[in-house]
Order: C-alpha cells, then structure tokens, then sequence
C-alpha cells in the first residue's frame, strides 16, 4: 500500500471533516454546509474549528486553521471558506499535504499550509460530478467545497476532482525571510489576548543564533531576552516570548500588546544579532 492510499484509508477510517468559515453562528449557513457533508457521507464526524472569522477576512482564516488544523490525526480533511471572491473567476482548490487535505478558495487561505507542510500536490476543482446540481453563485461553500471535502472524505481521489495546478495564490505575511544579519518576519495575528503573533519559530532563532547572540525589533521597541512566561515581568510591561504554536510572539503582562503597544497585524518583526542575550529561566 503506498502513501496515497494509506492516506486515503486513513480518512475513510477516521472520517473526520472540520470546518472554519466567516459565516458566524446566528444564521443558517453553517448548518447547510454541515447538511450537505452528512448527506453525502451519514459516517462523517464534523468538527467545528471556528465561524467566528471577522467576515472577508482572509488572513484572519488562515491564521484560525494553521492553529487547529496540525492537531488533527492524520487524513483529516479541513474546509476552509473565507471567500470574499465567491463567484467570481477565483478557483476553488483542493490541497493534499503528507498529512492531510484542504478544500476552499484559491485566495490566499491556505498560505501557512504551504510554509509548514509538505505539499504534494494542488488541484483545481473541476469536476462537477463532485458538486450539487446547482451551484449557487453567492455560497461555494455548500455547493462546491464542503461537498468536495465530503467526496474526498469517503476515498475520492485528488486526480478525479480537477487538474494540478502550480500556481495557488499567496499571501506575504506568512514568510519569513532569512538575511545575511537578520531574520524578518511579520504580525500575522494579534489574538483575543492582544499578543502579537509572528510566525518566527523558535528553530529558526535557534539555527541562525546558536550562541543566543541576537535582539528582537519592532517598530520603536527593542528586545534583548525572551521570557518563558508572561510573569516574568512586571504586569504592563511588554515582553518577548515564544507562544503556543513556538513563534515568537509580543505582549504585555496583564494587558494587550495590540491596545498598550499599538502594534497590529502586518507589522515587521526582526530579529537580528545583537550584543548577547539572557535568556529567562
């Protein structure tokens, strides 16, 4: 048996499909979506990421998925639908990693998959076999893609549902760019708490800066040490720290680094050499 089709049996055997959308919890849109799968395939075990995304709000979307979706066990299928574009000439594409597959808009959303993982190959959604009979032009998300996600839950390859493509559309905020003396990054959430996220993992530091010889910079401030926890400074200083999902993060002790710093999504973050760094233990 190869890759595939342990891939594909691991699906069929775990069935799981999430969910992460825009569409918010007070109308029926979700419910539909959800409608659509069971119909499709009565076994599916859907779980709800979250539909709290700020509406059009891409990068917001891709940030809610790239926390939840490496949690997941192996084969599970994740829809993602935060779709501005909807009807309009954007491609829908399916996105098969060496753990999992995506299903949603071509529009940017899945740019962290394409840092992190292991991307094996992209497919346009094509084949209109694998959607309902008619498709709205204002909700691709019940009639194209939660569909689709259904099909390749229950052993659909990507090959029947359209051609490979090799150009999916990006977002630059995902990218960490690696410079002679730097590494540069960018905010790409400031989250319910007001940290600011970025998505500098503690590796690269670590491989760039063995010898912890390095600062961090974001607009005025500067860092000279990376904490373990928030308390290790006083309440409503700021401070650096490696987060939950191991990026550096920005915050403020007790308080919002978004409100008290100022500092939001698409801000640079650098981290470059700089005279020695202690490290808080």
């Amino acid at each position: 048996m190869d890759a595939d089709e342990r891939r594909g049996l691991a699906a069929r055997l775990l069935m799981i499909l999430t969910l992460t959308t825009d569409f918010g919890i007070s109308d029926g849109y979700v419910g539909a979506m959800k409608g659509v799968v069971l119909s499709c395939m009565p076994e599916a075990r859907i779980v709800d990421i979250t539909h709290q995304v700020p509406p059009q709000d891409i990068a917001d979307g891709a940030f809610a998925m790239y926390c939840a979706c490496p949690f997941f066990p192996e084969g599970s299928v994740h829809v993602g639908v935060v779709d501005p574009g909807v009807g309009s000439d954007r491609r829908g594409i399916v996105v098969e990693t060496e753990r999992f597959v995506y299903v949603g808009p071509d529009n940017g959303l899945f740019s962290p998959v394409y840092e992190r993982e292991i991307v094996r190959r992209i497919v346009a959604i094509e084949n209109a076999a694998l959607m309902r009979p008619v498709v709205s032009s204002t909700f691709h998300g019940r009639d194209i893609f939660a569909l689709v996600g259904a099909h390749l839950l229950r052993g659909v390859s990507c090959e029947e549902v359209g051609t490979k493509i090799e150009d999916p559309v990006t977002c630059d905020l995902w990218g960490v760019e690696e410079r002679a003396d730097a590494l540069v990054g960018r905010v790409v959430c400031v989250d319910h708490f007001g940290n600011a996220i970025s998505m500098i993992a503690r590796s690269q530091i670590d491989k760039k800066y063995p010898g912890g010889d390095f600062e961090i910079a974001i607009g005025k401030m500067r860092f000279d040490r990376i904490c373990q926890t928030y308390s290790q400074v006083k309440e409503g200083e700021a401070l650096a720290l490696y987060g939950s999902l191991d990026t550096l993060e920005i915050a403020v002790c007790g308080g919002s680094a978004g409100r008290t710093l100022g500092v939001k999504r698409g801000d640079e973050i650098c981290v470059y050499r700089g005279q020695g760094r202690r490290d808080s233990s």
